[in-house]
């Protein structure tokens, strides 16, 4: 298990350079996809979970956490992607959370990689 500073403990997280992904499993039993949204995002930027913009405002809390928990009553594999900040973050319902490194094209027609802070 791995503490995050969102006070939020994930059962596993790694970063897959080639794809620019964070790929994070926490325990649906104890964990809402919500948070483990907000703690991995808190995680990878290296800041306080307070100090993120509220995940509502980029995304429905409630209903990615009735999403991320249809699995237990239909067996189908159900996932959403949505952006947040410079990440897109996509939430399934097998208890994942992955954040792929977004780019942007500057003024000029030239794509350039954004940091993660």
């Amino acid at each position: 298990m791995i503490a995050t500073q969102a006070g939020v403990e994930l059962a596993s997280m790694a970063f897959y350079p080639k794809s620019e992904t964070y790929r994070a499993e926490y325990d649906q039993e104890t964990v809402s996809a919500s948070m483990a949204v907000v703690a991995v995002l808190s995680e990878v930027m290296d800041v306080d979970p307070v100090e993120l913009k509220p995940l509502h405002a980029s995304v429905n809390t409630g209903a990615l956490d009735d999403l991320a928990r249809v699995r237990d009553r239909t067996g189908e594999e159900v996932s959403i992607t949505f952006q947040v900040a410079t990440y897109a973050i996509t939430v399934s319902n097998d208890g994942t959370v992955a954040l792929t490194l977004r780019e942007r094209t500057g003024t000029d027609g030239v794509t350039e990689g954004v940091s993660p802070v």
